[in-house]
């Protein structure tokens, strides 16, 4: 029998991967944890430490060929003996890092020292990724907060997080906004994907179902070397749980009801490894809500129901060298268009403002019924995607994803018209081909991480309706590169990306007459027009260019600060191209330019940040100059009241779309003390400013100054109940005073105070355990509007809210 061999797991930091290093050791006599071959006399010996600062790993849990092999101790180490010769499966899980697993091989003794060194899974699907520390202020909704957030929308899963804030125009549909930005400048990732749809709406809420989550991070800043030219305001990160390893099944299922806008959301989630074949995991997961109108602390918001399910199903394999991932998720989804923003003339838009009641109040219901005008939403998402592990190379990870998105929207017509007026079908394929290298270890402390990748992108949008958007085709291609120095004290950061872009709209001819008749396209742009002529292609090509540099600097162990520099340039979307008309869900006449060219914005930030046992908090401020904005707002005339077109559906404020020089800058952050081991106390503000310097106007839609604070109040057991806990939360949104009404078409609304309340405990039965809790939102019932909102120019928010929610764990 061969020696035995020594097993050194390390953790890379940019990526949370395990490294093997396997090398001869001396057969040692101590006894095994784990006895898995009487007859078998080989001994493996475990050392696990991490990477960087070489301390040693506890408590990580050791499985040698799929069989429970023990834990490590407080020098990180576990011997297993009874060991036979020839292959042996080895895998490692903790917490704390990403879990391992390697193939080695035990064969006869030798003089050569054997190295094995690898990465395992670590993208969402498989495992939770253990990152490198973000250079931008990051913020992570998981575990408890984020179970606080069932049943609602993703704008609203984030609205507690600094620097966040919402776009909303009604009950369901809203948009998170970042720092001031939001939309086309805020991507979406959906379990690694980029979410592909109808985003150019003030209100077309992403459709997207946090229930599917296990964790929603928020990164704020400007990051288009590895997401995209479009990432001006950061990024959104929706990643799925941790797929199960064990042979088992496992779930959980959440039961959420509304008392304003009643009704109730059901979501669940099942894992399942089967004892045959432990290296297949399948997880299936559904929702299903519906909720009734919401209503005002003064008046129903008629119309504004809404009805969603999802559904999807997950499938992954391990192998040895490689792990490979199908998933497949449907959404679809019918949304109320509050029958508010109905107008017939400007005069009684201005009337409405004055009032501060939309007309007809009176009559409007808070009843389930979705009637005209509505949005019917599908989305579908499909998922392919493997990781090789390419010897001392590195990782190799591959995904290709298929998106569909279908949106109708009704409006308001003759009863003898029954379909939509609006039919948006957009088809997405995306690659993505990335290599993490091996991390280079320059020294003891050292080390070179990073990647390499490729990305494509081929769309096809087919457009049915009154005038609107046109069909259009799209490509693109990147490739983007990143390395980070990682020493003990400090960390450097170095990234640059490459975008290419080509675009063919294809214009009907009285559209493309409308747009040169508007002052938005010149005659010959596209090739001139005949009266033969039945579509107009226009084409346009794009090259942008992205970099970044970021530094870390560790003061103390509590102590530590972030600074990040980018520039990246975002081309137009094909809305900000061409749009030509109104919606329902969008009660404005909007008008695009096909002209525009890429707009760049050049950002600054800095970050300090403090954690100890009782004390943890995070200041940041940041910059960002855009070149080229691409600016929609309100259109005001000569005479400084604002445009109205006035077509057969109503009269409607005329937004236009031009580029212009803006800057945006300003604060936010958190602080969460624990003085006591059951009380919590948080507060956290933000702080946006943005000016046109183009000139010298205050940008619209821009959030005000925002304050939150909470209490909470926590007990292990309280009659009979266990993890009991209390908390009560107020907000105070300020009224934006930095406004030129030359600029919009109403003065700010006031500002507000709301006051919400959670209080939440869970009992064990048997092996499942139950959790309750009843959240209040608003429950002062304030009337209030907000600046972000569309819904602002039309109507309230939304009163007094109280939820009931029941979770099962099994």
């Amino acid at each position: 029998m061969g020696k035995p061999f020594t097993s050194t797991l390390y953790r890379a930091a940019a990526t949370g991967a395990l490294v093997m290093v396997c090398t001869p050791a001396v057969a040692q006599s101590a006894a095994s944890p784990a006895v898995l071959a009487n007859h078998c006399a080989a001994t493996l010996d475990v050392h696990i430490i991490e990477a960087f600062d070489h301390e040693p790993v506890s408590a990580a849990n050791i499985t040698v060929n799929h069989t429970f092999a023990g834990s490590t101790d407080e020098h990180g180490r576990l011997k297993v003996e009874g060991l036979c010769a020839g292959k042996v499966m080895v895998e490692a899980a903790h917490d704390a890092f990403e879990p391992g697993a390697r193939l080695i091989t035990l064969g006869p003794s030798g003089s050569v020292e054997i190295e094995l060194k690898f990465k395992v899974e670590e993208y969402a699907v498989e495992t939770k990724v253990t990152r490198t520390v973000d250079m931008r202020s990051t913020a992570t909704i998981s575990d408890e907060a984020l179970e606080r957030k069932r049943g609602q929308s993703l704008a609203e899963a984030l609205a507690d997080v600094p620097g966040v804030s919402q776009l909303r125009s009604g009950n369901g549909l809203a948009k998170p906004i970042v720092r001031g930005q939001f939309g086309r400048r805020l991507p979406i990732i959906v379990d690694g994907v980029r979410h592909r749809a109808q985003d150019w709406g003030l209100d077309h809420a992403p459709e997207i179902d946090p229930a599917i989550a296990d964790r929603i991070s928020v990164v704020r800043g400007a990051s288009g070397v590895r997401y995209g030219p479009d990432a001006i305001g950061g990024v959104l990160l929706v990643d799925p749980p941790d797929m199960r390893r064990s042979p088992g099944v496992e779930g959980q299922t959440h039961l959420v009801g509304f008392s304003n806008g009643w009704g109730g959301d059901l979501s669940t989630r099942v894992q399942a490894v089967p004892a045959s074949l432990p290296a297949l995991t399948l997880q299936l997961e559904g929702s299903l809500k519906r909720q009734a109108a919401a209503r005002t602390p003064d008046y129903a918001l008629d119309n504004t129901g809404q009805e969603q399910w999802t559904a999807g199903a997950t499938l992954a394999y391990r192998a040895s060298e490689a792990v490979y991932q199908l998933s497949f998720r449907h959404l679809a989804a019918e949304l109320g268009v509050c029958l508010c923003y109905r107008i017939d003339s400007p005069s009684d838009f201005m009337a409405q403002i004055q009032r501060g009641k939309p007309s007809g109040f009176e009559l409007y219901r808070a009843d389930a019924n979705i009637e005209r005008p509505y949005q019917a939403l599908a989305h579908d998402l499909a998922v392919a995607r493997a990781r090789w592990t390419l010897g001392n190379v590195g990782t190799l990870t591959g995904t290709y994803a298929f998106q569909y998105d279908h949106r109708r929207e009704y409006a308001l017509v003759r009863q003898a018209v029954s379909g939509s007026q609006f039919a948006f079908r957009l088809w997405t394929h995306d690659i993505d081909l990335t290599l993490e290298h091996t991390p280079v270890h320059l020294s003891d402390h050292h080390h070179l991480i990073g990647s390499i990748g490729v990305v494509g992108m081929a769309q096809v949008h087919s457009y049915d309706g009154l005038p609107l958007v046109p069909d259009h085709k799209a490509g693109s291609a990147g490739v983007f590169a990143a390395e980070r120095l990682i020493a003990d004290e400090y960390e450097l950061e170095a990234g640059v990306r490459y975008d290419f872009l080509a675009r063919t709209a294809a214009l009907d001819r009285d559209d493309f007459l409308r747009l040169v008749r508007s002052g938005q396209l010149l005659n010959d742009a596209c090739g001139g027009v005949t009266d033969a002529t039945a579509k107009i292609n226009c084409s346009s090509t794009f090259h942008t260019v992205s970099a970044s540099l970021g530094a870390l600097r560790r003061f103390t162990t509590e102590w530590s600060s972030k600074l990040d520099l980018s520039v990246a340039s975002r081309p137009p979307n094909p809305d900000e191209q061409y749009l030509n008309g109104t919606a329902p869900s969008f009660p404005v006449f909007g008008l695009g330019r096909p002209n525009l060219g890429a707009e760049t914005t050049y950002s600054a930030s800095i970050t300090a940040t403090y954690s100890s046992a009782k004390l943890a908090g995070e200041a940041s401020a940041f910059g960002n100059y855009i070149a080229d904005y691409i600016y929609f707002a309100p259109a005001i005339g000569a005479d400084g009241m604002p445009i109205f077109d006035v077509l057969i559906r109503g009269a409607f404020p005329r937004f236009v779309t031009r580029p212009v020089d803006a800057v945006f800058y300003g604060a936010d952050g958190g602080l969460t003390a624990v003085p006591l081991p059951w009380l919590e106390i948080g507060a956290q503000a933000s702080l946006i400013r943005a000016r046109n310097v183009t000139d010298h106007s205050y940008l619209v839609f821009v959030p005000s100054n925002n304050v939150r604070s909470s209490i909470t109040v926590k007990r292990a057991q309280v009659w009979g109940m266990s993890n009991v806990m209390a908390s009560v939360a107020g907000s105070y949104t300020a009224r934006q005073s930095r406004f030129d009404l030359a600029a919009d078409l109403a003065p700010p609304p006031e500002a507000y105070f709301v006051l919400g309340g959670t209080i939440a405990a869970e009992k064990r039965v048997g092996n499942q355990v139950i959790k309750f809790a009843l959240q209040g939102a608003n429950v002062l019932g304030r009337r209030y509007r907000e600046y972000t909102s569309l819904m602002r120019y039309f109507a309230d928010q939304p009163g007094r809210q109280v939820m009931l929610r029941v979770s099962l764990l099994f």
